[in-house]
C-alpha cells in the first residue's frame, strides 16, 4: 500500500529551491524522567518470565519474498533476532537459508536488481528512521556497500529501472523538513543526483523501464493524493491523476511492463475501490477493475514484468484477499485461495510466471509463499519448525462485531487461550495508526499475553482502514472523542463476556499508546492498568518534534499546529493526566523519530509528581517500538510482571 505523505502540487517546470526547513523546537527539560530501577525481586521475576517468552519470540517470521529465475528466493527474516536478508532455494524448503552480509541493524525495504546478482536494501541506525541505501552481492563479494553515505535523510523505498542496469530512484526528506527530494542513482556507487523537489512532501512509487520518468505520489490530506510524472532529464512534473479539482484516496500505483500505462488504485467515500489502467499520453482510462466483493476495501497492485498480469491485494481491515487480473483488460482471472488471513504481495518473478506472497495466520508465524500467476496456486517456500509455537498452548481466535454507541459496529479480533475454563483478566490491545488496522494474524505480543493467562481483545475502532473511507475518517479532529467512546464500548462488552473476570488493561503501541493514555485520563474508573508503548502525550510538541513528513498525516488526523492549537490541547493526554488513577507502564525508544522521547519523559514526570505508580522502560538502541529480539523479550517480560503486580 502507498505510504504517501505530501501536500501542494509541484510546479509545472523544474522546481525552485525548497523552503527553509522547519526547525525542531527545543526539547523541554524534564527533571524526573529517569528509567525505573528494578528491585532484585523484580529482576528475578523478569528473568523467569523471559524464559517463557523467549521460545515464543524465537518463532521467527519471514516476509518480503523476491523470487529469482534460478529457483531461489531473497527475503527478510528476524530468525537471528533482527530483520535481516536471507537467500534460500525454493526447491529445498527445509534447508536452512544463507544470511547475506548486512549491518548490525534492521533491514527495511528490499529490491533485487534486474541482473539478479545484487540487491538494494535500506537500513537505519538504532531504528532512528534515517535510512541509508545499501547494495550487497547475492553470491559473495564482501560486505555491503553504503550507496548513500552523505547527508542524513529519511530515505524511502527504492524503485529500479528494469531495462537500465543498476539505475534506481527514491525519495527522501530531512526529519526537520517535510520537503520531498527525488533522486536517481546508479548501484555502482556513483553519487545520487537530485532531479526534483516538491515544496511539501511525497514518495517515489515507480520508475519507467527505461529510467526516463518517475511516478511521484503527493500527499495533500489523508484521503487526497495526487500522482505526478517527473521527467528525469528536465525535472518537469506533469499531473497524471486525478483531474484538477478532484480529491481521491490513492492507495497504490505502478507503471505497466512497457511503461505506456500507469495502474492506479483509488477509492472515494461511498464507492468501491477501483484499479484503472491510464494511458500515459492521454490520461484516459484504457481499462478498469472495480472491487465489488469487498466494497469497503482498498487496493494495492503488483505488475508482472512480462505484461500479462496484475496481482492485487485487497485490504478488508481485519483480513486481506488476493486477486490476479489480466493486465490488458483488468478482468478478474483468479481469486487466490488464501483463506481469512493477512496477505502482502511481493514482486513477480522476472518471467512473470509467479509472484511472492507473505501470509500471516493467528496459529502460525508469518511466512513466505509463491503464487502461480496462471493457476493461482499457493506454494509455501519455507518449511521450518517453530517449537515455541507448535509446543505452546493453543490459541482460539475469532472476529466479533461489537455494537457501537451510534449504530456502527466495531470489528474486533478476539484471542482466548485454548481450553481456558476460568475467567481471565483481559487486555484491550489498540492498534497503531491512526490510519491502520488490526488483522486477525500472527502476533507475538498476543501470543505472549494469552500464554500468560490473558484474554486479548483487538478492536478496529473508528479510524481504522479497510472498512470504508467514511469509517476511516470518523475519528478525525473533533471526532476523536467518538473513537474514545468505541474504546469504552469495547470495555463494557468485554466485561459482559463469560471469559472476562472484570479486570481490564488497555495497551497499545504508537497511536495505540496514545489511546491508552487518553483512555486512562478520560475513563479512569474502568481500567485497572495501562501499557503505553511509544505513545504521544502532548499533540502540540509532538507535531513540533516529530518527523515532519509524518506531521502531514497528523494535521489531517488531529489538527494543524498553530491553527488548531486548542483542538490539539483538548485531545492531549497530558491535559487531563491528573485524572489518571490506574498504574501505568511506559516504554520508549531513545531514537524514536515518530514519537519523540520527550513525550514519554513528560508523562512519566507528571505521574511521579502525583505518586501514581509508573514503571518507565527506556532503551538506547531502539526507535519507534521494539525491534531487537533481546529487547522484545525484556519488554514483554516486564509488561507481564508489571501486570501481575498491579492487577
Amino acid at each position: 500500500m502507498l505510504a504517501i505523505a505530501c501536500a501542494a502540487p509541484p510546479p509545472a517546470a523544474k522546481s525552485p529551491p525548497a523552503p527553509a526547513p522547519v526547525p525542531a523546537a527545543p526539547r523541554p527539560a524534564v527533571a524526573d524522567s529517569a528509567p525505573t530501577v528494578l528491585t532484585p525481586a523484580q529482576d528475578e521475576r523478569d528473568r523467569a518470565i523471559a524464559a517463557k517468552v523467549a521460545p515464543i519470540l524465537d518463532a521467527f517470521t519471514n516476509s518480503a519474498p523476491q523470487l529469482l529465475r534460478d529457483g531461489r528466493v531473497v527475503y527478510v527474516s528476524n530468525r537471528d533476532g533482527l530483520p535481516a536478508l536471507y537467500v534460500a532455494d525454493t526447491r529445498q524448503p527445509t534447508t536452512p537459508p544463507r544470511k547475506l552480509p548486512t549491518p548490525d541493524e534492521r533491514v527495511g525495504a528490499v529490491r533485487v536488481l534486474p541482473d539478479e546478482r545484487s540487491i538494494l536494501f535500506t537500513s537505519d541506525v538504532k531504528s532512528d528512521g534515517n535510512f541509508r541505501i545499501f547494495r550487497v552481492d547475492l553470491d559473495g563479494g564482501g560486505p555491503p556497500t553504503d550507496l548513500t553515505p552523505g547527508e542524513s535523510l529519511h530515505r524511502h523505498v527504492p524503485t529500479v529501472a528494469r531495462r537500465v542496469p543498476g539505475l534506481f530512484s527514491y525519495s527522501a526528506n530531512a526529519v526537520t523538513d517535510r520537503t520531498a527530494r527525488v533522486f536517481v542513482q546508479r548501484a555502482d556507487g556513483s553519487p545520487p543526483k537530485e532531479v526534483y523537489r516538491d515544496p511539501r512532501s511525497g514518495y517515489v512509487v515507480g520508475l519507467t523501464p527505461d529510467g526516463r520518468h518517475i511516478l511521484f505520489a503527493q500527499f495533500r490530506a489523508q484521503n487526497d493524493q495526487v500522482l505526478y510524472e517527473i521527467a528525469v532529464a528536465t525535472g518537469k512534473a506533469t499531473r497524471l491523476f486525478p483531474a484538477e479539482g478532484t480529491s481521491l484516496h490513492v492507495s497504490g500505483a505502478a507503471y505497466s511492463a512497457d511503461g505506456r500505462r500507469v495502474f492506479v488504485a483509488a477509492a472515494e467515500e461511498g464507492r468501491p475501490a477501483t484499479l484503472l489502467a491510464l494511458d500515459r499520453e492521454t490520461g484516459r482510462a484504457a481499462a478498469r477493475y472495480e472491487e465489488t466483493a469487498i466494497p469497503t476495501g482498498t487496493i494495492d497492485p503488483e505488475v508482472s514484468p512480462t505484461g500479462d498480469w496484475v496481482a492485487i491485494a485487497v485490504d478488508a481491515g481485519n483480513h486481506s484477499e488476493v486477486r490476479i487480473l489480466d493486465a490488458r483488460t483488468l478482468r478478474l482471472h483468479k481469486t487466490v485461495a488464501t483463506g481469512h488471513v493477512a496477505a502482502g504481495l511481493g514482486p513477480f518473478r522476472a518471467d512473470g510466471e509467479s509472484f511472492g506472497l507473505t501470509l500471516s495466520r493467528p496459529d502460525a508465524p508469518t511466512d513466505i509463499h509463491a503464487v502461480g500467476a496462471r493457476t493461482g496456486e499457493v506454494t509455501p517456500l519455507r518449511s521450518e519448525p517453530r517449537p515455541g509455537i507448535a509446543d505452546g498452548p493453543r490459541l482460539a481466535s475469532s472476529i466479533v462485531s461489537v455494537p457501537a454507541f451510534d449504530g456502527l459496529t466495531i470489528p474486533t479480533n478476539l484471542y482466548l487461550p485454548g481450553g481456558a475454563a476460568a475467567k481471565l483478566p483481559t487486555v484491550v490491545l489498540v492498534h497503531g495508526g491512526p490510519s491502520g488496522s488490526a488483522y486477525l494474524s500472527f502476533n507475538a505480543e498476543v501470543r505472549v499475553l494469552s500464554s500468560m493467562g490473558f484474554a486479548v481483545v483487538q478492536p478496529n475502532i473508528r479510524g481504522s482502514t479497510g472498512f470504508g473511507l467514511a469509517y476511516e475518517k470518523a475519528d478525525d479532529r473533533e471526532k476523536r472523542g467518538n473513537a474514545l467512546k468505541d474504546i469504552e464500548t469495547v470495555n463494557a462488552w468485554a466485561r459482559a463476556q463469560p471469559w472476562c473476570d472484570g479486570r481490564l488493561v488497555i495497551m497499545g503501541t504508537s497511536y495505540g499508546g496514545y489511546m491508552t493514555l487518553l483512555a486512562l485520563t478520560r475513563q479512569p474508573g474502568i481500567w485497572q492498568a495501562g501499557v503505553d508503548n511509544s505513545g504521544m502525550s502532548d499533540l502540540k510538541t509532538m507535531e513540533e518534534l516529530e518527523d515532519q513528513t509524518i506531521r502531514a498525516y497528523d494535521e489531517t488526523e488531529f489538527g494543524a499546529l498553530g491553527r488548531d492549537n486548542a483542538l490539539l490541547e483538548e485531545w492531549s493526554p497530558l491535559k487531563d493526566m491528573t485524572k489518571i488513577v490506574a498504574p501505568v507502564f511506559i516504554y520508549q525508544g531513545v531514537h524514536d523519530p515518530v514519537t519523540p522521547r520527550e513525550q514519554a519523559d513528560r508523562m512519566v514526570q507528571a505521574l511521579r509528581e502525583r505518586k501514581i505508580p509508573v514503571e518507565y522502560m527506556l532503551l538506547d538502541n531502539e526507535g519507534h517500538g521494539v525491534v531487537r529480539r533481546e529487547n522484545r523479550i525484556a519488554y514483554l517480560a516486564r509488561v507481564v510482571r508489571f501486570l501481575e503486580e498491579r492487577l
